[in-house]
């Protein structure tokens, strides 16, 4: 191909994902404050409008109603149902397949319950199942598949290495797509938790901001300047918090995951209170009651947590933080120790105006969070594909 011909191809395609993008995240936006915004002229603005409408990727979406002088420009919006996409969640214990739409609104939902996550049954229930979504759906509407695991992904979303399913540098990326011949993107889950949570809440104003998941371990993602840090954080749940502490299924000793977990809870109550068969619902309704062995595991686990948090703290220097709750819903007063800890621990400067937030984050959201983040790797331009030419 000649250069200068593949140079202005490269520069089209990277106006027309420029201005897609844009109307993803700008809902109902017009025309002028498009080309304003993304420094286009009016005439390429056209053009590229005109393209994504006929790939139906835009719609027009009625008149602007501000009060400015001139005609007033028409409404466009991006349209998320003309195509589909495939999100995987791999919890420790279950296959969870969604197909849904680009904003991740659920159509299909699959749940394969599963008692040995070995990564070849993983792999063959997930292309089992998408093959069930294409002959439904049609391959041509589905343009990506989103995978959400427990777990480091390392090398460009490719291999998974994950202590809870005993995953070692899994190359899930290539196996899959090379079996659905569809692209495959896979990430941490906390991390996608947190692409959910930080575009749907209007927290832009804060500049660096942490989500703390506890569910399924503990996890951490950081929101910098207005996107996701993927450098940073990886498995904050396999730091050792306690040098002497219990093994962890990683190998590790005493790692911050393990040294407040729901199991740890449990054990530590009755082994304090010499009962069997306890439950975290049976741990939280006695420590309701006022059950000194139950506070005194709640306490001792929040300990562990509120290390974590200050270690976070100091090296994140965070203006908020914001704790998923997940299995500790019912358990408030392990996070009310947890940051108690914390505070006694951080570097009183980094505490000043730190704003501490509780949220749960549903199945539903997590998996519109896969689908946020796949059609960001999608509609990129280092993406090969050719969704957008």
């Amino acid at each position: 191909m000649n250069k200068t011909v593949g140079n202005s191809q490269l520069i089209q395609k990277m106006n027309r994902l420029k201005v897609l993008n844009y109307i993803r995240r700008n809902p109902d936006a017009a025309r002028p404050q498009i080309a304003h915004e993304t420094g286009l002229s009016v005439a390429s603005l056209t053009n590229i409008t005109a393209y994504l409408l006929e790939k139906g990727l835009i719609t027009e979406n009625g008149i602007e109603k501000v009060g400015r002088v001139g005609r007033k420009g028409t409404l466009l919006r991006f349209c998320a149902e003309t195509y589909g996409l495939v999100c995987v969640f791999l919890s420790t214990d279950a296959v969870n397949i969604s197909y849904t739409d680009l904003e991740g609104r659920i159509i299909t939902r699959i749940r394969v319950n599963v008692e040995d996550m070995q990564p070849g049954k993983v792999v063959d229930l997930v292309c089992e199942n998408v093959a069930s979504l294409v002959c439904e759906h049609s391959r041509q509407k589905i343009l990506g598949i989103g995978v959400a695991v427990t777990g480091m992904v390392l090398e460009e979303s490719r291999f998974v290495a994950s202590a809870s399913l005993k995953w070692k540098e899994f190359d899930l990326k290539e196996i899959l797509e090379k079996e659905t011949g569809i692209p495959v993107f896979i990430e941490n889950v906390s991390l996608l938790k947190a692409v959910w949570y930080f575009c749907c809440n209007n927290w832009i104003e804060k500049k660096n901001m942490l989500l703390i998941d506890l569910e399924n371990g503990i996890g951490a993602s950081q929101f910098y300047h207005g996107e996701i840090n993927r450098a940073m954080l990886g498995e904050i749940g396999h730091t050792t918090v306690e040098k002497d502490g219990d093994i962890c299924f990683c190998g590790n000793r005493g790692c911050l995951e393990l040294m407040c977990s729901e199991q740890r809870i449990i054990k530590l109550y009755e082994n304090e209170s010499k009962e069997t068969g306890a439950t975290l619902e049976t741990v939280c309704e006695k420590h309701t009651n006022g059950d000194k062995a139950a506070k005194k595991a709640v306490m001792e686990c929040g300990k562990y947590l509120g290390i974590g948090l200050a270690n976070l703290v100091n090296l994140c220097k965070p203006m908020a933080i914001v704790i998923n709750m997940g299995v500790y819903e019912n358990l408030r007063p392990l996070i009310e120790c947890a940051v108690k800890e914390m505070k006694s621990r951080a570097f009183p400067a980094l505490l000043d105006n730190l704003e501490i937030r509780e949220v749960t984050i549903s199945e539903e959201n997590t998996i519109k969070g896969v689908a946020f983040n796949l059609c960001d790797r999608l509609f990129d331009i280092g993406f090969s594909g050719n969704i957008i030419e």
